[in-house]
């Protein structure tokens, strides 16, 4: 009976304990020569810690022309056919880059459509692309690796990143500080330009306004000027709502040029 009692008791101790997902590729793949060695040995690490803290996916691939039609259905193609992400729902994000067309595009797959919602993209989007603009592809991939273990980690607690998630207090105050800065200014502002007022004496004689020189000229003067200024377009990246790609699995995303 206690032989029994200890296989049972080890039976539920191995089902107690979490499945760690195996990973079939680096975490990063960089084919368009962006990093230098150990450069990319950072990165790597850096990912492979995101990867075994929340069993999710989290990848990078860069390439030097595209091998899809487009940056979308390259990184979704490269994601399912490559064997990337966690667990039978294929679950987590990768970063794809085209060196080429400079396109970027988020691919998100199983219980990363949830962890990186559509705002979670736009903040990822916001913190990352402005280095791949810059060219500083090491400091791209760096946030990226940082602020991805930052929507997990919210993810994991129940709160998947959403920008209307701010607490109540928090909008008050916002809107208080916003309506009340401005009227403290303008009362300042307002009481400086009243002292200076109050040197301007009263005067009883109207003949000391009257200029009594004749009027000899006249010009036109145009007060007001109407300048049209057109907006100049800038890149920007579109979402996408989830779709399936081309082997038939469902994928969310976001991406844009840079």
């Amino acid at each position: 009976m206690k032989k029994i009692f200890i296989y049972v008791m080890l039976i539920f101790t191995v089902l107690a304990v979490p499945v760690k997902a195996e990973f079939k590729n680096p975490p990063i793949t960089d084919n368009a020569g962006y990093l230098s060695e150990t450069e990319l040995l950072e990165i790597s690490a850096a990912l492979d810690e995101v990867r075994n803290k929340y069993n999710m996916e989290a990848a990078i691939y860069t390439e030097d022309v595209m091998s899809g039609t487009s940056a979308m259905a390259s990184a979704d193609d490269i994601y399912d056919y490559g064997g990337y992400g966690a667990g039978e729902d294929m679950s987590g994000i990768m970063l794809y880059i085209s060196r080429s067309t400079r396109e970027y595009h988020f691919t998100t797959c199983g219980k990363g459509i949830d962890a990186f919602t559509d705002n979670g993209l736009i903040y990822l989007e916001n913190k990352v692309v402005p280095y791949l603009g810059d060219n500083d592809y090491y400091g791209a991939f760096k946030e990226y690796a940082a602020e991805a273990d930052k929507l997990l980690g919210m993810w994991a607690e129940g709160k998947p990143y959403d920008k209307k998630q701010l607490e109540t207090n928090d909008i008050l105050m916002i809107l208080g500080v916003c309506l009340l800065a401005p009227l403290a200014i303008a009362y300042i502002m307002m009481q400086k330009k009243l002292k200076k007022m109050k040197t301007a004496t009263e005067n009883n004689y109207a003949l000391n306004y009257v200029n009594d020189q004749n009027l000899s000229v006249s010009r036109d003067m145009f007060l007001f000027s109407n300048i049209v200024k057109t907006k100049r377009e800038k890149s920007s990246g579109s979402g996408s709502s989830t779709h399936t790609s081309s082997s038939g699995t469902s994928h969310g995303g976001r991406g844009g040029s840079f």
